[in-house]
């Protein structure tokens, strides 16, 4: 999925600070009361303070709306909800938007909207970079999740679920008028709305133009006309009284069923990050969980290194993995900033410091993949910075061996601090020197149920999750996962060895950063497929070495004087983890592998899952820029709940994808 460089909203302004748009030349909301006309046109005729209001404990209401803009139909909505809905209920807003109003406009806009001050001022400090595709924001206490497409809404939405859980209960029709905004108004949106429509989904629209409503009884809509608000004649609402079948495009990624939990038992084999991450979204979910490590302690593969950088990965053309890992980015801040700040307030703890990160461009390759990134996917200056030699000299606080970008949200973090504040949860139980020997299907009261065992006892759970890196090929065999482990040997730094402390974490061909207490990190080396885990002297001075080139005045010492560890990374063919339901082996090679893959779409079945059996695998060198979205995805699916990501991402990290992509080009 390729997306298209951003172009920000252009605005002009009435006297009464109502915002213009220059691409449409209409307005954002009436001058004569955006507020009541958001009343009266959307939140009356999808009667939305009735159904907020009877929303039962734990409930999820889905809206989607078409046209952000200024946010105004999304904070009135937030009002009403925060006043009339069931505490432990949730909001999920969807909105799209192809040409986003810069941080400064929004907030402007927001000056028209003096009943609104403290939900806008929320708003305003959680607006999502402003880079195209998916991004998600939880707000007033998780109360309120909303998820913002930056992009072209007919693109956006095929990249929603459309499974049972993820229908949309209420539909705002909100971009300009057809006439002036024809491109949206198209026979895609109204299949996609059918699509993600069930048969009580209302909708609410500000025009009553023939085509449209023509369009949304073609789909099934009922459409019935109003009064409109000021000088607007007419306007419409209805409801989605027939449902069309729908066809998967992708039946082979299609989503497992939710588990029903029995015990609530759930096992995570693995103690490191991605494992850690996992069992900390099961026990907020309420599971009992059950963590199993081989080692005789937590974090000891490549989560036990002193230090893990923490940014988004740039790509010139940004491709899947940059996407993938903008989000996992976004994903890691919103679960981490709120322990760091614990952290901080604890003198024992460090947790690490994401208050900023350089990239150096020591290569021509990497400095022409960032400015490359720059002009086609237009980065804004608060997510990278592009910075010279000397300001990175500045900025690092020793000599900088070549110009580069900034990252003003990335850093470093101690990956074992973090695991253990991922297992602090009183849900969950860790069991260690628990090297495991089979996980087996059993049938437990007429429901499926697994069976651990390890060389010391046996466990017996709903669910499984496994997360145990590269080095257990017995487990990654069984289930079909090609993981590759790649060593990597990182050299540690004292004090005195170290001519000054770096004032910020960096990257170049490697990455160098300080861990507190005066000590610093730098490595790491690639050494596949070497599987020796002795330190070589060779590896540090490779390491020195890379290290000299970024940052030529920093260290004053030898190989034989530094200390380290080694590492093995969890890798895969394509670059990005394995995350999700394990599916049936058998049944994937009788349904799709053994058959011909050129059959229409709708001829192959859904996918069929190993029930309750999951894996988060794979993550290589960016696990901390991907543990946490994966542990949501996987939360989403055990759940039963609306996925994190779009669908293009969602089948990007497919367990199965391999095996299917192999058969889908005819090469099986």
């Amino acid at each position: 999925m390729s997306l298209n460089k951003l172009t920000l909203a252009q605005v002009s302004w009435t006297n009464e600070a109502v915002p213009k748009s220059e691409q449409f030349g209409d307005f954002y909301f009436s001058t004569d009361g955006g507020m009541a006309e958001v009343e009266h046109t959307f939140i009356q005729p999808n009667n939305l303070p009735q159904r907020f209001a009877g929303l039962a404990d734990k409930q999820v209401f889905r809206m989607a709306e078409t046209g952000f803009g200024s946010g105004l139909n999304f904070l009135m909505t937030c009002d009403l909800w925060l006043n009339v809905a069931n505490e432990t209920a949730q909001l999920h807003f969807i909105s799209f938007e192809k040409y986003p109003l810069h941080n400064d406009d929004l907030a402007k806009a927001h000056l028209a909207l003096p009943g609104l001050v403290t939900l806008a001022k929320t708003l305003q400090e959680n607006y999502p970079v402003l880079l195209p595709g998916w991004h998600d924001v939880w707000l007033f206490d998780n109360r309120v999740r909303l998820t913002l497409w930056f992009g072209d809404v007919l693109k956006g939405l095929p990249e929603c679920d459309g499974s049972e859980c993820s229908k949309v209960d209420a539909w705002f029709l909100d971009g300009f008028a057809p006439i002036k905004n024809p491109d949206m108004w198209q026979p895609g949106l109204y299949q996609q709305m059918a699509r993600l429509s069930h048969l009580q989904t209302t909708f609410a629209t500000f025009t009553a133009a023939g085509d449209v409503r023509r369009a949304l009884e073609k789909i099934g809509f009922t459409v019935k006309k109003a009064s409109g608000f000021g000088k607007k004649r007419e306007i419409c609402s209805g409801q989605l009284s027939q449902q069309r079948p729908y066809s998967l495009k992708t039946p082979w990624f299609s989503r497992p069923q939710p588990v029903n939990k029995r015990s609530s038992i759930a096992i995570v084999i693995g103690a490191g990050l991605a494992g850690g991450a996992v069992a900390n979204q099961l026990a907020k979910a309420g599971w009992k969980v059950q963590v199993l490590e081989a080692e005789k302690a937590i974090a000891t593969q490549a989560s036990g290194n002193l230090a893990g950088t923490v940014h988004p990965l740039i790509t010139a053309d940004w491709n899947l993995r940059s996407q993938w890992y903008l989000q996992g980015f976004e994903s890691t801040l919103r679960t981490v900033l709120p322990w760091l700040q614990e952290s901080q307030a604890d003198s024992k703890v460090l947790m690490g410091n994401l208050s900023g990160l350089v990239q150096l461009a020591v290569t021509q390759t990497s400095a022409k993949r960032v400015t490359e990134a720059i002009e086609r996917v237009g980065l804004p200056k608060n997510f990278a910075r592009l910075i010279t030699q000397a300001q990175a000299t500045e900025i690092i606080g020793t000599e900088a061996g070549a110009s580069g970008v900034l990252f003003p949200n990335g850093g470093w973090l101690y990956p074992k601090a973090v695991i253990e504040r991922c297992l602090e949860d009183e849900q969950i139980t860790l069991f260690t020197d628990q090297k495991v020997k089979d996980i087996t299907q059993i049938d437990a009261e007429g429901q499926t149920a697994w069976q651990v065992s390890t060389h010391q006892q046996v466990f017996n759970a709903d669910i499984v999750v496994v997360a145990t890196g590269s080095l257990d090929q017995h487990l990654n065999k069984q289930l079909n996962l090609p993981i590759r482990p790649v060593k990597g040997q990182v050299t540690h730094l004292t004090s005195e060895q170290q001519a000054l402390e770096l004032k910020i974490a960096v990257t170049h061909e490697g990455y160098s950063t300080g861990c507190g207490q005066g000590l610093a990190v730098t490595g790491a080396t690639f050494e596949a497929p070497d599987m020796s885990q002795e330190l070589s002297l060779e590896s540090h001075q490779a390491n020195l070495d890379i290290t000299k080139v970024a940052l030529p005045n920093w260290l004053d010492v030898t190989a034989e004087k530094v200390s380290g560890r080694i590492a093995f990374r969890p890798t895969t063919p394509d670059h990005l983890p394995i995350v999700g339901a394990i599916a049936d082996a058998s049944w994937m090679e009788s349904a799709y592998l053994s058959q011909s893959h050129t059959h229409a779409v709708y001829r192959y079945e859904k996918q069929k899952y190993q029930t309750g059996l999951y894996v988060s695998n794979g993550h290589g060198p960016r696990g901390l820029m991907s543990v946490f979205l994966a542990a949501e995805t996987l939360m989403a699916d055990i759940s039963g709940t609306a996925l994190p990501q779009p669908l293009s991402l969602y089948h990007a990290s497919h367990p199965a994808r391999f095996a299917i992509r192999l058969w889908r080009s005819g090469k099986k």
